[in-house]
C-alpha cells in the first residue's frame, strides 16, 4: 500500500505501507529534500489529541521536542531522503500526524495549521463516543486547534468559532449544539484560556463582539435555531470596548501612586491584564474588594477566589503569573474599592454578557417608559425576600413578557435583549432558590410556581406547558385550596411533570452524546463530562420549575389524601432487598446481583451504584436531580413512598428477594420472588422492546373488539374507561 502527500510548499512525500503479522512499517520517502525534520507524533483516532510517541518506535537519530512530539531527520536512503517507522497494530494508534521543520531556515510546513496525517493500516483502535458524520469535519478541526499544542488563546476560539458557524446549515440544531458543548467547555475552565500567545483585551474583545453579533443575526432570522443559540450566548461576554480594561487598570494604579515595579500584586496582575484578560479577572477582582472591605484579610482573598473557580495554583500558572500577595493601604481603603468597584463593571462589561447590571445599561436605550420603570424596580429590590421575594419575581417575569414583543432586524439590538433576557432568567432563578422553604405560605408557593411555568415558556416555546400555565392560573384564583382543588391541582403538576421529563431526555439526546465525545478528546475532568447536561439545566428555568414541583407535591398529597407514591422512574424490576440510611453511603459500590435499596435519605447528587435494580425512598426527590436523571437514563425503577408503614414493611423484607412494579392506580406493588429470572432486564441496560408485526384482519377495529394484543396502551385504557367516567367529561 501507497499513498502520496504533496505539501504546502511543494514537498512531494511518498509514504509506503507494508502490514507484517502484528506489525506496521510505514515508510516515508521524499526526493531532493535535504535538512529536513519530520516532526511527528501520534493519534488513537482524528478526533483524539496528538500524543508524544513511544520511544521504543522511534527511528535512529530521533530526538523529543517539548516532550510533545518527536523531531526524526529524514535521512539519505538510495538517493532519496526518507525513514522508516515501525509500530505494533495492537498499539492503540490509528494515526500518525506530522509537519515538516526545515531548521536552516526556521521554517515550518504545517499544512495551513491543519498538520499531515497517515492512517495506519490495520491498526487495532478502541472505538470510543461517536458523532454524526456531518459534524466529524467541524469536530476535528475543534480538537486539531484546541489540542494540538500550538499558539491559542479565548481570541483564537472565539475567530475559529465565527468561521465554523458558516459551515452550519439553517435550523442544524446538531450543529449548534456541538459549538455550544465546545463553548461550555470553555466557560467551565476544561479548555486553555491561554498557550504561547498574549492577546490584547481590545483584540479579545474585537472577537467576542463579531462573533455575538453574527450570534444575533442568526437568532433573529432562524426562529428554529434560537433555544441553542441562548445557550451558546450564555457562555460568551459582549466584548463591548475591551481597551478599557487596559486603560483603567493604569490609571488606578497612577491615580494612587502604585508603581509598576516586579514583585508586588498590583503590577503582576497589571501585565496579565494588558497581555492576557479573561474572565478570571472578574474574579480576581471581586476578590481583592472583597481583601479591601475586610481590611487586608488574605484568607478571605483567597477563599473568595477559590469560590469563583479560580485558585493559588491557577494565578501562578498564568504566563503572565500572579505569585505576590495584594497589599493592603488602609489611608487608600475607600478610594481603592470606589475604582474597583468601577473597573469591575468594566470587566464585566467584556466578559460577563449575563450580569444583569451590565445587561440592562446595555439595552436600556430599547426600552419604553413602562420597561425603564421595571428596570428600576427590578435593580433597587434585587434582594427582595418572602412575600416581597414573589413580588419581584412578578416584576422579572413581566419585564421578559416585555422583551419578547421587542424584534427587529437590527442585530446589535437583538444582541443586547438576548443577553438581558439571560440575565433576566438567571436572575428569576436566583431569587427563587434563595427563599424556597418547605414551610412557606401555600399561596405564595402556588404563585411562584404559575411564575416559573411562565418563565419557562418564555425560554422554551412548548404548546404542552402553556395549556398548563393557563390551567394553574385558574387554579392560583381559588378562593380557598380544598381536596378537590388539589386532585385538579395535582392533575396539572403531572401533566408539568411530564412536560419536564420530555425537556430533560430533549437536551440530554442533544447535548450529552456531544459531551462524552468532545469531553474524551479534551481530556475534560470526568466530573465535567459526565454531569455535563445536569449542570446545564441546573442553570436553566426548568431547575426552578423542578424545585417548585418537589416542594409543592407534599402540600397536594395532604390536603387531597392522595395515594403514598411518587414514581420517578417506572419499570418492574427484581432484586434483594438492602436497607441504608441514606444513598450517599453506597455510592461507588458495585453489587454482583440485583439489588432493591431502600433509604430514608436521598440528597440528589448521588451516583447510582451499579447493579442497582430499584430505589425506594422516603425523602422527597427532585426530579430533575442528578441520581433522578441517572435512574431514567439507566432504567433503574425509582419512587418516594409518603407512607412510613409500607416503607416500613419494605423494610422488614431486608436480604430476600422481591419484585416490585407499579399496578393501576398508580401505587407500587410488590411481593416475594422465588429468584431473580435469566429473561429480565439487567439494572442499568436499555429497554429494547420486542415488537412483533400482527397479522393483518381489518382496516377498522371497533372498540368493543379492542385488547391488549391488536391496539396500544391509550387505546386500551379509553376502552376500559368507556361508561366509568361522569357525563360532564365529554
Amino acid at each position: 500500500m501507497s499513498e502520496r502527500i504533496e505539501s504546502e510548499s511543494g514537498v512531494h512525500l511518498s509514504i509506503d505501507k507494508r502490514v507484517a503479522d502484528d506489525k506496521v512499517e510505514l515508510t516515508i520517502r521524499t526526493a531532493g529534500c535535504k535538512d529536513c525534520l519530520l516532526h511527528w507524533g501520534v493519534r488513537r483516532n482524528r478526533f483524539e489529541p496528538w500524543e508524544m510517541p513511544p520511544q521504543e518506535i522511534w527511528p535512529r537519530g530521533s530526538s523529543s521536542y517539548d516532550n510533545v512530539a518527536v523531531q526524526t531527520p529524514l535521512s539519505e536512503q538510495d538517493g532519496q531522503t526518507g525513514v522508516m517507522i515501525k509500530i505494533n497494530r495492537n498499539a492503540g494508534f490509528g494515526l500518525i500526524d506530522f509537519v515538516l521543520f526545515f531548521p536552516q531556515e526556521a521554517r515550518w510546513d504545517n499544512n495551513h495549521g491543519r498538520n499531515y496525517h497517515i492512517e495506519i493500516p490495520g491498526a487495532e483502535v478502541p472505538t470510543g463516543p461517536s458523532l454524526d458524520k456531518r459534524l466529524e469535519s467541524i469536530a476535528a478541526e475543534i480538537i486539531e486547534k484546541e489540542m494540538s499544542g500550538n499558539s491559542w488563546t479565548l481570541m483564537h476560539r472565539f475567530n475559529l468559532c465565527y468561521d465554523l458557524l458558516d459551515r452550519i446549515d439553517r435550523d442544524d440544531i446538531e450543529g449548534l449544539a456541538l459549538i455550544f458543548v465546545w463553548l461550555r467547555f470553555s466557560a467551565v475552565r476544561q479548555l486553555d484560556w491561554q498557550r504561547k500567545y498574549n492577546t490584547k483585551p481590545r483584540e479579545l474583545g474585537h472577537a467576542m463582539e463579531r462573533l455575538t453579533l453574527k450570534l444575533a443575526a442568526r437568532y433573529g432570522s432562524n426562529p428554529g435555531e434560537r433555544k441553542i443559540i441562548r445557550l451558546i450566548m450564555s457562555t460568551l461576554g459582549r466584548g463591548s470596548d475591551a481597551q478599557r480594561v487596559r486603560d483603567e487598570v493604569l490609571h488606578i494604579m497612577h491615580r494612587h501612586h502604585i508603581k509598576e515595579v516586579s514583585g508586588h500584586f498590583m503590577e503582576e496582575w497589571h501585565q496579565k491584564l494588558h497581555n492576557n484578560a479573561t474572565p478570571d479577572d472578574i474574579v480576581i477582582c471581586e476578590a481583592l474588594l472583597h481583601f479591601l472591605k475586610s481590611d487586608g484579610d488574605l484568607a478571605a482573598f483567597y477563599r473568595k477566589l477559590e469560590e469563583g473557580g479560580v485558585t493559588r495554583e491557577r494565578l501562578e500558572s498564568y504566563e503572565r503569573p500572579i505569585r505576590s500577595h495584594p497589599d493592603f493601604i488602609p489611608h487608600l481603603k475607600e478610594a481603592l474599592i470606589r475604582d474597583f468597584e468601577y473597573f469591575l463593571g468594566i470587566l464585566k462589561e467584556v466578559h460577563s454578557g449575563t450580569d444583569l447590571g451590565v445587561a440592562i445599561k446595555a439595552a436600556q436605550y430599547l426600552f419604553d417608559q413602562e420597561m425603564h420603570v421595571l428596570a428600576d424596580d427590578i435593580r433597587r429590590r434585587r434582594d427582595d425576600s418572602g412575600e416581597r421575594m414573589c413580588n419581584l419575581a412578578e416584576k422579572v417575569t413581566e419585564f421578559r413578557r416585555r422583551l419578547v414583543k421587542k424584534s427587529g432586524s437590527d442585530k446589535g439590538a437583538v444582541r443586547d435583549l438576548v443577553f438581558l433576557d439571560l440575565a433576566l432568567e438567571d436572575f428569576f432563578r436566583i431569587i427563587v432558590e434563595r427563599d424556597l422553604r418547605p414551610d412557606m405560605n401555600t399561596r405564595l408557593i402556588v404563585k411562584l410556581l404559575s411564575l416559573s411555568v411562565d418563565n419557562m415558556c418564555l425560554s422554551h416555546e412548548d404548546g404542552q406547558l402553556l395549556n398548563c400555565l393557563h390551567h394553574w392560573k385558574l387554579l392560583a384564583k381559588a378562593p380557598d385550596f380544598s381536596e378537590r382543588w388539589a386532585l385538579h391541582a395535582k392533575a396539572v403538576i403531572e401533566r408539568i411533570e411530564t412536560a419536564l421529563g420530555r425537556h430533560v431526555d430533549e437536551y440530554n439526546l442533544l447535548l450529552q452524546p456531544k459531551a462524552l465525545f468532545l469531553g474524551r478528546s479534551f481530556k475534560a475532568a470526568p466530573w465535567s463530562v459526565a454531569l455535563f447536561t445536569e449542570e446545564v439545566l441546573r442553570g436553566r428555568p426548568s431547575f426552578v420549575l423542578s424545585l417548585l414541583i418537589r416542594t409543592v407535591n407534599p402540600i397536594l398529597r395532604k390536603i387531597s389524601n392522595l395515594g403514598d407514591w411518587q414514581i420517578i422512574s417506572p419499570g418492574r424490576r427484581t432484586g434483594k432487598v438492602k436497607v441504608i440510611p441514606g444513598l450517599k453511603s453506597i455510592e461507588g459500590e458495585h453489587f454482583d446481583h440485583p439489588v432493591v435499596v431502600i433509604t430514608d435519605k436521598v440528597i440528589g447528587s448521588e451516583e447510582m451504584p451499579a447493579g442497582t435494580a430499584a430505589v425506594i425512598t422516603a425523602d422527597t426527590v427532585d426530579i430533575l436531580s442528578h441520581v433522578a436523571v441517572r435512574a431514567r437514563n439507566m432504567n433503574t425503577f425509582f419512587a418516594v413512598c409518603f407512607n412510613p408503614e409500607k416503607i416500613g414493611r419494605m423494610k422488614r423484607l431486608e436480604g430476600r428477594q422481591i419484585e416490585l412494579w407499579v399496578n393501576t392506580s398508580g401505587e407500587v406493588a410488590f411481593e416475594e420472588s422465588a429468584g431473580y429470572p435469566e429473561s429480565a432486564i439487567m439494572p442499568g441496560a436499555a429497554l429494547m422492546p420486542v415488537i412483533s408485526r400482527p397479522a393483518f384482519r381489518s382496516y377498522v377495529i371497533p372498540m368493543e373488539d379492542f385488547s391488549r394484543e391488536n391496539v396500544g396502551g391509550k387505546s386500551y385504557n379509553l376502552k376500559r374507561m368507556k361508561g366509568r367516567l361522569p357525563e360532564w367529561i365529554r
